[in-house]
């Protein structure tokens, strides 16, 4: 109780979630035992010094180097090319290169900017409706975090000792399954609205935009085939990303010039640094939270209630949930995967699939409010207040919540590639 409180208070407060979980450990251990204090910095050093989260910082320079190659443009004109001229196209433009930019961005926030800066002043000037707009841009986001090689499934794997190639293969179908059902939601919206249809240009222009965005695609792909194939592990393969995306955009496409490097690093370590200090406190936190025995007294408690695997499911993805609208989701990874670990081996449930399904709820919870940061990063991005999206944004929650379930509970429809992979 008194570790809840300390947390609790420190979260309402606004103290920084590395601090909150930094501290909170410090309490839990002077609570368990003051003496534990002198093993405080080497649990600091053991949780950070992890080869898996290696690949955080280079994924990331990999996203920044392809922000500033123009690839967003050129995906934009390719998706625009195949879609653009059906009824709604620009919406329809807009899920997929929230689809093809969710593996390169990585971030939910990343995406919900980019995309707010670049798709909202054309939907608008084109008559879309500026909070259906803002929706979208915000819900395709979700997408981000699920498309490997999502960082999220990179500090799952790691709190949880799941193969994060496993991990990046289950990612890909959550992502398919929901920009299908945006699409969908997108076509029965617009059954009713006036909006506007660009003219076909025919086969040769899709060709030839194509081409134009060929690597932007191609790379991606590339460094998930050879996390599939066994030629790199993630770590190995986020190296690669980063290498080839910096030589694309600095020979092929001639986008990125040396000056823009010194930005880009420094960026990147900011961004690096502030996951890895969550990183750090969250070990610790965890730490002392297995000394204590919390995860068995959780896990005992749950299995209290039921032991029915399908209820627990349901429990859990509600409870998920309301995690996800008050903390954000990396933070929530560190802390609740060693308290739910003996839940999942005792019910039997995959990790690797309740890893998906824990990074795609926690990921959900931004678009909710209070704490929904996708939400507000949107609201921002695109100046629509925060009050006018507030109604609209839980049509947009409903159908990710929707794949969610299908998700959870049909675990083959995400399993069978790493499945098929692993023969």
């Amino acid at each position: 109780m008194i570790i809840a409180i300390v947390f609790l208070a420190m979260l309402l407060i606004g103290v920084p979630i590395a601090f909150i979980l930094g501290m909170s450990g410090f309490v839990h251990m002077v609570v368990i035992d003051p003496s534990l204090l002198t093993a405080l910095p080497q649990r600091l050093f053991v949780s950070a010094n992890n080869y898996g989260l290696l690949a955080i910082p280079l994924f990331i320079l990999a996203g920044e180097l392809m922000e500033i190659s123009g690839d967003v443009e050129r995906l934009t004109d390719f998706a625009r090319a195949l879609v653009g001229q059906i009824k709604g196209g620009l919406a329809y433009v807009m899920v997929i290169l929230g689809f093809l930019l969710g593996g390169p961005l990585g971030s939910a926030n990343a995406e919900a900017a980019l995309l707010s800066s670049t798709m909202f002043p054309h939907m608008k000037k084109d008559g879309y409706n500026e909070e259906f707009t803002a929706g979208l841009i915000a819900a395709i986001s979700v997408v981000g975090p699920l498309i490997p090689p999502g960082m999220l499934l990179v500090v799952y794997g790691v709190a949880s000792g799941a193969s994060i190639a496993d991990l990046f293969m289950a990612g890909i179908m959550p992502g398919i399954y929901l920009t299908i059902a945006l699409g969908l939601t997108v076509f029965f919206m617009g059954r009713k609205q006036q909006w506007s249809v660009t003219e076909w240009q025919g086969i040769g222009h899709v060709w030839y935009t194509f081409k134009r965005a060929f690597f932007s695609i191609a790379a991606p792909i590339a460094v998930l085939a050879a996390i599939a194939t066994g030629i790199a592990t993630p770590t190995e393969a986020a190296a690669v990303a980063a290498v080839l995306t910096l030589l694309i955009g600095f020979v092929i496409y001639r986008k990125i010039k040396v000056s823009d490097l010194v930005p880009v690093f420094l960026r990147t370590g900011v961004m690096s640094g502030a996951v890895l200090i969550i990183g750090a406190m969250g070990g610790v936190f965890g730490w002392t939270l297995a000394l204590d025995q919390i995860p068995q007294k959780v896990a005992a408690f749950v299995l209290a209630i039921t032991n029915n695997s399908l209820f627990v499911l349901l429990l859990l993805n509600i409870f998920l949930l309301f995690v996800g609208m008050i903390m954000d989701a990396i933070p929530a990874v560190m802390i609740l995967v060693p308290v739910f670990m003996p839940i999942i081996k005792q019910m039997g449930y995959d990790p690797v699939h309740f890893g998906l399904m824990m990074c795609f709820n926690l990921t959900i919870g931004l678009l909710t409010p209070p704490v929904g940061t996708v939400l507000y990063t949107t609201s921002m991005a695109t100046g629509v207040s925060i009050d006018r999206l507030i109604k609209p944004i839980w049509v947009w929650v409903a159908v990710c919540v929707a794949v969610l379930l299908f998700v959870a509970y049909v675990p083959d429809s995400i399993m069978f590639l790493p499945k098929l992979l692993a023969k």
